[in-house]
């Protein structure tokens, strides 16, 4: 009697389990079951909200419901973060994620959560280089020549950045650490004004994101001594690497993507990307990374996942060198 009980017992639990497992993945299937936001954690108007635009009209297209853009500035992409943080794991609220992704916990240690273990990723959209940026005076033609007047100044050259934190900020950090010379950081608020100085000759360099720089480097009002990728900018062909000109491997790219809350299930998390990728290969998104002189990334969830992860190690070894603390 209690051999029967047990196998009775065991065999309901067996088709409890099996149907649970049927079950999860036709709630994937379902999805997405209603509108899906799209929140950005920046400013209406700037290139990461356009693409994102971008992305979500055909997005939407693709997956049959409306991609909605939700513009939530501030704090540092924080207030962004947390929004997204507060809404269900399901896949129906993304964020346009940045570097501040990777670099966030390192600059602001009392932020209630961790962005590189709270969100997972989903596919990177675009990457920009820098342009490591002069008036068109600067007594000097490269890199060498920008190393050589630090050296000369003893610590007392400046540097502008759109504020601290920022890529340029960091960027700028990384130089210093990886050349050995010493610059003084002056911050301004965003990258407008910073190139603002830089053609008032208030400060003399700015290494700042390529996609935001190149209308004053277009029009002669700025000239740039360097682009920090490893191959010459198609926007830019005339101006050298950083690594052709000696200062070997130097990376530093500003990039964007599309991420979701953790937990979010796998097989939602490769439906969107599946999607997105498909997005980004249609000429029109083709045309908007080319109007911005940026480069797609693309790929599966695991490839942005690792750049995470990558860029996390790096800013984190740069910001605790650099002693950057912002909060």
């Amino acid at each position: 009697m209690h051999n029967a009980v047990r196998r009775n017992t065991l065999a309901a639990a067996l088709l409890t389990a099996a149907t649970a497992g049927a079950a999860f993945p036709a709630l994937a299937q379902d999805y997405p079951s209603k509108p899906i936001r799209l929140i950005v954690p920046f400013p209406a108007g700037g290139p990461s909200d356009t693409t994102a635009r971008s992305i979500a009209e055909g997005l939407g297209k693709e997956l049959g419901q409306p991609v909605v853009v939700e513009n939530k500035p501030g704090a540092g992409a924080i207030i962004g973060s947390e929004f997204v943080l507060g809404q269900p794991a399901d896949g129906h609220t993304l964020l346009m994620a940045s570097n501040v992704i990777s670099t966030g916990k390192w600059l602001y240690p009392s932020m209630d959560f961790e962005p590189v273990r709270d969100f997972r990723a989903v596919v990177g959209v675009f990457r920009s280089p820098h342009q490591v940026a002069v008036a068109p005076d600067f007594p000097g033609q490269g890199i060498q020549d920008l190393i050589a007047m630090a050296r000369r100044e003893g610590g007392r050259m400046n540097y502008g950045s759109g504020g601290s934190g920022t890529m340029p900020h960091l960027g700028a950090e990384r130089f210093k650490q990886v050349t050995g010379v010493e610059m003084q950081h002056i911050p301004y608020r965003g990258s407008a004004p910073a190139n603002v100085a830089l053609v008032a000759g208030d400060v003399p360099v700015h290494f700042d994101i390529e996609f935001s720089v190149q209308p004053l480097l277009k029009s002669g009002r700025l000239r740039s001594l360097g682009v920090t990728a490893l191959k010459r900018s198609p926007q830019f062909p005339d101006v050298p690497t950083l690594d052709e000109q000696g200062v070997k491997g130097f990376e530093l790219y500003s990039w964007f993507g599309i991420v979701a809350r953790t937990g979010t299930p796998d097989s939602v998390v490769n439906r969107l990307n599946q999607a997105i990728n498909r997005v980004m290969e249609t000429p029109a998104f083709k045309e908007r990374l080319a109007a911005l002189g940026a480069e797609k990334i693309g790929g599966p969830p695991r490839a942005f996942e690792k750049m995470i992860k990558d860029d996390y190690r790096l800013w984190g070894d740069v910001i605790r060198k650099a002693n950057i603390k912002i909060d």
